[in-house]
């Protein structure tokens, strides 16, 4: 059910898009460092919206790695110490009567 109310979502989004698109059939002048070019202004904010996606995947790449390289020390410190307990177990009691 939840996967049919995301695809359900996910088609509004694409058809709100479209809408937006073909409402927004004005060409604006977009200047950047080396020149200017006239786009469709839909055009314009699909491609700032892919621009701030991929600034923001590249900001918070940093951030997933620190985890990832965490993850795997405490991963590695788990397995230290099972194997400790497992040497532990294997000890001979000591009987002290």
């Amino acid at each position: 059910m939840l996967r049919w109310i995301a695809v359900v979502m996910l088609l509004c989004i694409f058809f709100l898009a479209l809408l937006l698109a073909y409402a927004n059939g004005a060409t604006v002048a977009l200047d950047y460092l080396v020149g200017s070019m006239r786009v469709h202004l839909s055009s314009a904010l699909f491609g700032a919206a892919i621009v701030g996606w991929l600034l923001g995947l590249v900001s918070s790449l940093a951030i997933i790695f620190r985890l990832k390289r965490e993850a795997w020390r405490l991963r590695r410190s788990i397995r230290d110490a099972e194997a400790e307990i497992r040497n532990l177990r294997n000890l001979p009691l000591k009987n002290d009567r």
